[in-house]
């Protein structure tokens, strides 16, 4: 990741809440409750080798999507696999329609919103906000380039949001 500048946490809940098209000023608590409260928070651009760090939340569906690893890669792998109406279905159609949206010309708003515990911002990367579009984006190769935000903590580890992409990175070192 580029570090672009220091941005303040206020501005990264308003981008997100301008994405979801919130009224409140708690939007996805959540998830935000579950966040360290010492994020520093940044606006990034991924580079070319960064998407292979970008990881989607923790939770069961996306454990389905990516076969456990939570990496971004590996549900774009995965699209084709999944289907039904089950939850990890219903997310899996819903990125195929973000990236039939996409091929026609259609634009989706690439802020996604990310957390690492590192400070020289080498990842992994969380996605907390933007995961099915980060999918999409990662099939459509779009992502390098893009502009996110990304909060850095040691205590993201220790993230519920965070645990499974941790635990599958450091597996792979």
């Amino acid at each position: 990741m580029r570090p672009i500048e220091k941005v303040s946490q206020d501005t990264v809940w308003e981008h997100w809440r301008q994405i979801e098209e919130h009224d409140s000023c708690d939007i996805r608590s959540d998830i935000r409750k579950e966040l360290p409260t010492d994020l520093q928070w940044y606006r990034c651009e991924i580079q070319p080798g960064d998407p292979g760090h970008l990881y989607v939340i923790s939770s069961r569906d996306w454990f389905t999507i990516t076969n456990g690893t939570f990496r971004v890669i590996d549900a774009v792998r995965n699209l084709e696999n999944i289907s039904g109406n089950n939850k990890p279905g219903k997310i899996i159609n819903d990125i195929r329609e973000k990236i039939r949206f996409l091929e026609s010309g259609g634009e989706l708003d690439r802020g996604l919103i990310t957390i690492t515990d590192s400070p020289s911002l080498s990842g992994p990367f969380s996605i907390i906000e933007g995961n099915r579009r980060s999918v999409a984006f990662a099939y459509r190769r779009m992502l390098s380039g893009s502009i996110i935000f990304v909060g850095t903590s040691p205590g993201v580890v220790e993230c519920t949001w965070a645990k499974g992409p941790y635990r599958t990175f450091l597996e792979n070192r």
